[in-house]
């Protein structure tokens, strides 16, 4: 784990390129944020935990969304954290972000809400997302919520290789030449592992979520939502 947690850390050290760079090559990053905040009723002492906070983009905006909640951030690379930290330094009180392993990372029965943002395809094997799955459904209190966007893939190489295809008309509608896509595929795509959303909602049913949906699909991203009753 040491090994892939470092490439983790090589590929996102570098905050302000990310930023730029996920905006770019995801177009509808901003409708997808939308969509997972949507998947969330507020209430008193509303607590929330996001898996894999990054720069803390979507931080600030759970927080705006929900001006009564509590929010508990973690993401494992640490220069995401103080970047995260730092852009939240308004939202005093409202606020923890830590770094932590999403895969493991458990506080039994202390959350309303899980949300996450583009990170949950990063665990390299299946065995690491089931874990985070667990982990996620025993840190929900009943009657809570889990809300994703993620990578996905087709349930075949050839409807994965489609997906990939409407991605790079997107993006290149989005302004980003074809050198830049060919080199993200070299550069950034291999520390993806997206797997097909029937992987994702059967995995959630095993664990014990109910009401396993996805909510949300375009070229090879979608939102997933869960519920522990």
């Amino acid at each position: 784990m040491l090994e892939q947690d470092s490439k983790i850390s090589l590929n996102f050290a570098d905050s302000f390129s990310y930023d730029r760079r996920i905006r770019r090559f995801v177009p509808y990053y901003d409708e997808m944020m939308d969509l997972i905040l949507a998947c969330a009723q507020e209430r008193n002492g509303f607590e929330i935990l996001e898996l894999g906070c990054g720069t803390g983009s979507f931080s600030h905006r759970v927080l705006d969304t929900f001006p009564r909640a509590r929010l508990t951030a973690i993401d494992l690379v640490q220069e995401m954290v103080d970047c995260c930290r730092n852009r939240l330094a308004d939202s005093a009180g409202r606020a923890e972000v830590i770094q932590a392993d999403l895969i493991n990372f458990s506080q039994p029965r202390s959350f309303d809400c899980v949300l996450s943002n583009l990170a949950l395809h990063y665990p390299e094997t299946d065995a690491k997302k089931i874990r985070a799955c667990w982990n996620v459904f025993e840190s929900l209190r009943s009657g809570g919520c889990l809300c994703f966007s993620v990578m996905l893939a087709g349930p075949t190489d050839e409807d994965t290789q489609a997906m990939w295809r409407a991605w790079e008309e997107d993006v290149l509608m989005n302004g980003v030449a074809r050198e830049e896509i060919e080199q993200w595929y070299r550069v950034y795509h291999p520390y993806d592992y997206p797997v097909p959303p029937g992987a994702w909602l059967k995995w959630l049913g095993d664990v014990g979520f109910d009401d396993c949906r996805l909510v949300w699909f375009r070229s090879v991203f979608g939102a997933i939502q869960a519920h522990k009753t």
